[in-house]
C-alpha cells in the first residue's frame, strides 16, 4: 500500500511539472524566436549534439543503476553513490578537455566553423549534468518527485532571467548556451542544498566494477538510440533534401511534445516504482498492466484525435507551410501510442528488472529496419518515408512484446486486452469525429468544435460499456474530489 501511494503523489508532481513545462517553454520559445535569428538555434543545436553525445559516456549508466539496484544496506549504497558520482564528473572533465582539444575539427566536421567556441564552453556543462544527474537519480529513488518539480520550474523561469535579456541585447548563439550553463549551475546549487548524501568520495573498486556490468549495457542502449535517431536524420538528408529533414524533423518534434505531458508523469515513476517490486515478480507485472491500462485510456484517444486533426495540429502549432507533413503526422500520432505502451514502457520494465542488455539488442535489431524503410521508402516520395518509419517503430514494438513474454512472463494477451479496451472506443468515437468533419467543411472552427465535443461523449459512453472502466473513471473522480476538498482546506488555512 505504501508503494502505490508514493507512485499517486510522484505521479501528481511528474504530471505538474510536464504541465508547468509545456505552459512555460511555449512563451519563451516564442519571444526568443524574435529575438534570435534561425541560424543561431542552427549553432546551438550543433552545439547540443556534441555535448548530448558525449553526455551519454559521462553518465556512464550509472543513474539507472543507482536508481535500479537494491542495495543491502545503507553503507553499499553510500559508496556506490559517491563512487558514481566521482566517477561521472572524473569522466565529463576528461571528456570536456578532449572537446575543447579538438573544437576545431569537431566545428569543421559538423560544417559550422563559428561553433568552436561554443563547443568549448558549452562542454564545460558536462561536468555540472554528470554532478547534477546522479543527486537527481537519488531523489527519484527516494520518490521525492515534488523536489524535482521545484528544481524544474527554476530551469524553466532561468530563461526569462538569463537568456531572453542576453538575446535582447544581441548576444545571439551565446545568449542561449550562457542560459542553458546558468540553469545548470543553478539545480547544482539548489540540488546540493537537499542531497543528504557526502557528495564526493573515493572510488571503491568494488562497487565500481558492480555497478559496470549493468551501467555499460545501458550506455550502449543509449548509443544505439543515439545512431537510431541521428541515422535517421542522416539518411533522410541524404535521400531526399534539407527541405525534407526539416519536415522529418519538426513532425518528429511535434508528435514527441504532444504525448510528453503524459509519458514525462509516468515513465520516470513506473521505472523507479518497478525497480523497488523487482524481487517480487507477483506485483510487478499488476503495477506494469495496471499503468499500462490506465495510461492506454488517455493516449488512445489522443491518438485519435491528434490523426483525425492532424492538418488543423500541424496548421496551428507549425504554420501553413509545414501542411506536407500532415500525413506523416497524423500517422506517427497514431503509431506513438503503440510504440508508448509496448516500447517505451516495456523498456522501463526491463531495465528495472536490471537486464538494460535486452533493451540494447532491441535496438540493435530495430535501426537495420529503420534505415532499410527510409532507404526503401525514399524512392517513393515523403509519405512513403512516413510509411517506412512508422513501419520500422511497429516493428520494434513486436520484438519489445517477445522480450516481455519470454524473459519477465509478461502477457502479450494481456497487453492486447489493455490496449484494446480503449483503442476500439477511441477508433470508433474517431470515425463519428470525422465524419462530422467531412459534412461541416464550410464552417472549420465550428467542424472542430462540435465534433471534438461529440468525440469526447462517444468515447467516455463507449468506455463506460464495461464495469470495470466504470469503475476506473470513477475512482479517478474521486481522487480528483480529493485532491481538489485538500486544495480548498489549505487555502482555507
Amino acid at each position: 500500500m505504501e508503494i502505490k501511494e508514493k507512485i499517486k503523489t510522484a505521479t501528481k508532481w511528474t504530471f505538474i511539472t510536464e504541465f508547468s513545462a509545456k505552459m512555460i517553454t511555449p512563451i519563451t520559445g516564442m519571444i526568443l524566436a524574435r529575438l534570435l535569428t534561425p541560424e543561431a538555434f542552427g549553432i546551438m543545436a550543433s552545439i547540443m549534439v556534441v555535448t548530448s553525445f558525449a553526455e551519454m559516456f559521462a553518465d556512464a549508466g550509472f543513474q539507472k543503476y543507482f536508481v535500479q539496484h537494491e542495495f543491502h544496506n545503507e553503507d553499499e549504497k553510500l559508496k556506490c553513490f559517491g563512487t558514481a558520482l566521482t566517477t561521472s564528473c572524473l569522466i565529463a572533465l576528461i571528456i570536456w578537455l578532449l572537446i575543447v582539444l579538438f573544437a576545431d575539427d569537431i566545428a569543421v566536421l559538423l560544417g559550422t566553423y563559428e561553433v568552436a567556441d561554443g563547443i568549448k564552453v558549452a562542454g564545460f556543462g558536462l561536468v555540472i549534468t554528470s554532478f547534477n544527474g546522479m543527486q537527481t537519480a537519488l531523489f527519484k529513488r527516494e520518490f521525492q518527485f515534488k523536489l524535482l518539480f521545484k528544481l524544474r520550474v527554476i530551469t524553466l523561469i532561468i530563461p526569462l532571467f538569463i537568456t531572453i535579456p542576453l538575446a535582447y541585447y544581441g548576444l545571439g548563439f551565446w545568449a542561449l548556451v550562457f542560459g542553458w550553463l546558468f540553469q545548470q549551475i543553478a539545480t547544482c546549487l539548489v540540488q546540493a542544498r537537499y542531497t543528504n548524501m557526502p557528495l564526493f568520495q573515493m572510488i571503491d573498486k568494488t562497487s565500481l566494477f558492480s555497478m559496470l556490468s549493468f551501467s555499460l549495457w545501458t550506455l550502449f542502449e543509449s548509443i544505439t538510440i543515439w545512431f537510431s535517431t541521428y541515422g535517421g536524420l542522416f539518411l533522410v538528408s541524404v535521400l531526399l533534401s534539407s527541405y525534407y529533414l526539416g519536415l522529418y524533423r519538426g513532425v518528429l518534434t511535434l508528435s514527441g511534445a504532444a504525448f510528453s505531458l503524459i509519458t514525462g508523469a509516468i515513465v520516470p515513476v513506473l521505472f523507479t516504482a518497478l525497480s523497488r517490486l523487482q524481487n517480487n515478480m507477483v506485483e510487478f507485472k499488476n503495477l506494469f498492466y495496471s499503468v499500462q491500462s490506465k495510461s492506454a485510456l488517455l493516449l488512445m484517444p489522443l491518438g485519435a484525435l491528434l490523426f483525425v486533426y492532424a492538418d488543423f495540429a500541424v496548421s496551428i502549432l507549425l504554420g501553413d507551410q509545414w501542411h506536407e507533413g500532415d500525413f506523416f503526422f497524423g500517422i506517427e500520432c497514431l503509431t506513438s501510442t503503440i510504440s508508448v505502451l509496448i516500447n517505451s514502457l516495456g523498456s522501463e520494465a526491463i531495465r528495472a528488472k536490471g537486464m538494460p542488455r535486452l533493451s540494447a539488442f532491441s535496438q540493435i535489431l530495430h535501426f537495420p529496419v529503420l534505415w532499410g524503410a527510409l532507404w526503401y521508402g525514399a524512392k517513393f516520395g515523403f509519405d512513403a518515408v512516413a510509411l517506412g518509419m512508422c513501419a520500422s517503430s511497429l516493428w520494434l514494438d513486436m520484438v519489445k512484446a517477445f522480450m516481455l513474454r519470454q524473459m519477465l512472463g509478461i502477457s502479450v494477451r494481456k497487453m492486447a486486452g489493455n490496449i484494446l479496451n480503449a483503442a476500439l472506443p477511441a477508433a470508433m468515437a474517431g470515425g463519428v469525429a470525422w465524419a462530422l468533419r467531412q459534412m461541416l467543411t464550410s464552417y472549420e472552427a465550428v467542424a472542430v468544435i462540435i465534433s471534438v465535443t461529440i468525440f469526447s461523449i462517444c468515447y467516455f459512453l463507449l468506455l463506460s460499456i464495461r464495469r470495470t472502466n466504470r469503475q476506473m473513471i470513477l475512482r479517478g473522480i474521486r481522487y480528483l474530489q480529493e485532491q481538489f476538498c485538500q486544495i480548498c482546506e489549505k487555502y482555507k488555512t
